[in-house]
């Protein structure tokens, strides 16, 4: 019975444990930045628009 080669699964494990880590701190600084009122949902240009 054939077995997966070892060093083979910690790549691989180690690249998804890299993006799953990039993900969540790119997630968790747009939350931040949602909460701190760095970023807004609505654009500046359409609400202008819409004033008038």
């Amino acid at each position: 019975m054939a077995m997966a080669d070892r060093t083979g699964l910690k790549i691989v494990g180690f690249l998804f444990a890299t993006v799953t880590l990039a993900v969540t701190v790119a997630t968790w600084t747009v939350v931040k930045g949602y909460a701190d009122g760095v970023y807004s949902l609505e654009n500046t240009a359409t609400a202008n628009i819409a004033a008038r």
